[in-house]
């Protein structure tokens, strides 16, 4: 007798774990076409070059995700770097001839030992962040609220808004330490929202009743949405009216530019309002426009 009869029920134990993994094995290596289209696209895609405003998160495993918030997380510092770099050259001044000619004569007998510099008015930079997360934009809106977070808390001056066919201020709920959790508490508190369609004219004219009159004349108002309004009013005087209070206006579309000006895209009427539009469907030319707007 050998030790399989001796033991039968172990054996089976046994020849249970080697055909799983017989079965494991053929599927991974399976060269069958049973893999979709999008498994195979996502294969040989750079993360950075993704159609964010096309392709479903389901379609993302969590190392994607994770390298996305990562790359949008080093973006968000590149650009509060270079604000900070301007904010201490601002700071510093151009060098004043007269003051340090005036300098040197009461303090070394006219050499100029000491570089005397102008006073400058600094300007830091006063954003606005008003975005969309209605479900069309659902995808781009989840790495766009990524942004809007790591933005908000890298500025001094940083507003953020959420809308759909309301608009409600959010800044409160973005200052967590915990991105997902400042992202959760945003989306569940806001009160952004009094149904599922986009209404850009809606929300522009609240915003001008509700906010505009605290906004400071040299804030930047940059929009992240795709400027489908569902075929409701457009209120066109009223974005108008936006952009002739603030200092610049910048609007980032995760829509192809392609799809623009069609059926319910009005991106034709808030345009000519703003100081640049730009396509942002992939992160690559999310950090193009950033690097545009800083």
């Amino acid at each position: 007798m050998n030790e399989f009869d001796k033991y039968p029920e172990y054996y089976k134990r046994l020849q249970y774990v080697e055909d799983t993994i017989i079965k494991l094995l053929a599927e991974l290596f399976d060269d069958s076409g049973q893999r979709n289209d999008t498994d195979e696209y996502l294969d040989r895609a750079d993360p950075r070059e993704m159609d964010l405003y096309h392709l479903s998160l389901d379609h993302l495993n969590d190392l994607e995700v994770e390298q996305m918030q990562r790359y949008i997380s080093r973006l968000a510092r590149k650009i509060s770097s270079r604000y900070s770099l301007r904010y201490k050259r601002a700071k510093r001044g151009n060098i004043d001839l007269r003051r340090t000619i005036q300098h040197s004569f009461s303090s070394s007998g006219g050499v100029p030992m000491k570089l005397q510099h102008k006073k400058r008015i600094i300007s830091r930079p006063e954003i606005i962040l008003l975005c969309d997360v209605s479900e069309s934009v659902a995808n781009f809106s989840q790495f766009m609220l990524q942004l809007v977070y790591t933005i908000q808390n890298r500025f001094n001056f940083v507003r953020s808004f959420l809308f759909v066919d309301l608009i409600d201020e959010v800044t409160s709920y973005f200052q967590s330490n915990d991105v997902e959790q400042a992202i959760a508490n945003a989306l569940d508190n806001g009160k952004y929202s009094s149904g599922v369609f986009s209404d850009y004219g809606r929300v522009f004219d609240v915003f001008i009743h509700k906010y505009l009159s605290g906004i400071s004349r040299r804030s930047t108002i940059i929009v992240l949405g795709d400027a489908r309004n569902n075929h409701f009013p457009t209120y066109g005087k009223s974005f108008e009216k936006i952009a002739e209070h603030v200092k610049k206006i910048f609007w980032l579309n995760p829509q192809p530019k392609d799809e623009w000006y069609s059926k319910d895209n009005i991106m034709d009427v808030y345009e000519p309002n703003c100081d640049q539009v730009f396509e942002c469907r992939n992160l690559k030319q999310l950090e193009k426009a950033m690097e545009e707007v800083a």
